[in-house]
């Protein structure tokens, strides 16, 4: 079972557009949350993010992948 905190962790910073400034917005170190996502992606198997020292983007299984752990956020901060 992938632990939820990675998932939200996931779903910040495909919300965000960087890993830098989900860091910041979450109020964490760069290094935290990539790490939350190398993790993330060790779990399920796949690569969930294209990075360049520029440059982020969302594999198709990441995009799949933030859908639900975006839903999951939003659901766990309505509640």
């Amino acid at each position: 079972m992938t632990d939820r905190n990675l998932m939200a962790v996931f779903a910040r910073v495909s919300k965000a557009g960087s890993i830098a400034d989900a860091a910041r917005r979450m109020a964490t170190s760069r290094s935290a949350v990539s790490k939350a996502v190398a993790k993330l992606e060790k779990d399920l198997g796949a690569r969930l993010l294209n990075r360049t020292t520029r440059y982020l983007s969302l594999t198709e299984i990441g995009a799949t992948v933030s859908e639900h752990c975006n839903r999951m956020l939003s659901e766990a901060e309505q509640a």
